[in-house]
């Protein structure tokens, strides 16, 4: 027996699937087109001022831009997730650091501050996260990965990392 000779299909070209197809497919979708982004000039104070850039229009106000969703680069998106995990760690690292410590107070009162400020320290690298990913915007990455270097050492477990206990 000899192998059959491969047949074009009987539905057309044998180079179909390499197309996409264009506006007369039935299956062709278009995609969303590229958001253009107008941004007002630094010294700008209300919507009677000039716009920067080529496609702003004196007068134009900056509601009756759509910007579209804003997408984060993947390198970007990697240190996110880096930072959220150092964030992570934090969090155990309070929680290691916060079982050495013993409460040195008798009261209630005293007792449920010292209890509350060990919650805190261990609440706290997590919360700094999600409040820099909830407050500065995706465009402005550069400053919300500023933060976020701020907030891992502010909120690092500095009793744990130079060895100190109370």
């Amino acid at each position: 027996m000899t192998p059959a000779e491969p047949q074009a299909s009987a539905g057309g070209d044998g180079d179909d699937a390499l197309n996409w197809g264009d506006e007369a497919d039935s299956s062709h979708v278009e995609g969303p087109a590229p958001a253009v982004r107008r941004r007002r000039s630094r010294g700008s104070d209300g919507p009677d001022d000039e716009l920067d850039g080529d496609l702003g229009e004196p007068g134009a106000d900056e509601d009756d831009v759509d910007d579209g969703p804003a997408v984060m680069s993947s390198a970007s998106l990697v240190v996110h997730g880096v930072l959220g995990g150092v964030f992570l760690l934090w969090s155990a690292g309070w929680i290691v650091a916060v079982g050495d410590f013993t409460n040195p107070f008798t009261d209630a009162i005293s007792s449920l501050m010292w209890n509350l400020g060990e919650l805190f320290a261990v609440v706290a690298p997590l919360a700094w996260f999600v409040a820099v990913i909830a407050l500065v915007p995706v465009d402005r990455t550069g400053r919300r990965l500023a933060w976020m270097a701020v907030g891992a050492l502010l909120v690092a477990p500095w009793p744990l990392v130079i060895g100190g206990s109370a």
